[in-house]
């Protein structure tokens, strides 16, 4: 099942990621508090790095996460479902909205598979967020962080369609 290409929640706008999105891309990855967190998120991020991302032929689905057609972060699903938002879009519950989206788009297909995601030790948001959507503690490993360029404990998470379901009714 593909994806759709857009998505929308009561205050968000789901959409393509865009050239046009370089500039608020780049000032949100220029926090510190935001890259540190991201496994894959060189620093500093720097326009050329959102412009190898923006062309990276990677069928991923991933979305731009918007509010009144401002850019506030991403939000995708491949190997590993990942998000981040830009600080000033923090604490509003954003990220529980916009995951519930594409979770939801996601499981709509009878067939589809579980979905994995994890956090680096001490992120309590997104520890947070994702057992609000019903993720499952699978157990902890190494994994590299660009920005920090050190090997950090992971916690990994994997949730499942009756899971996602069961966690969004209550």
């Amino acid at each position: 099942m593909s994806l759709p290409a857009h998505l929308t929640t009561d205050r968000l706008v789901l959409r393509p990621l865009a050239a046009e999105d370089e500039a608020a891309c780049v000032a949100a990855l220029a926090e510190f508090e935001v890259v540190r967190w991201l496994a894959p998120v060189p620093w500093p991020y720097r326009a050329g790095d959102f412009r190898i991302f923006l062309a990276d032929p990677v069928p991923a689905a991933r979305w731009a996460i918007t509010r009144e057609g401002v850019f506030l972060g991403m939000i995708g699903l491949d190997q590993q479902f990942g998000y981040w938002l830009a600080r000033p879009a923090w604490g509003q519950g954003l990220a529980c909205e916009a995951a519930r989206a594409v979770l939801s788009a996601h499981f709509a297909d009878p067939a589809a598979e579980p979905v994995r995601a994890g956090y680096f030790e001490g992120n309590a948001r997104s520890a947070r967020v994702l057992a609000k959507l019903g993720f499952q503690d699978l157990g902890k490993g190494p994994v590299h962080s660009l920005a920090l360029d050190a090997v950090l404990p992971h916690v990994e998470l994997e949730l499942s369609a009756a899971a996602f379901h069961a966690a969004c009714a209550g």
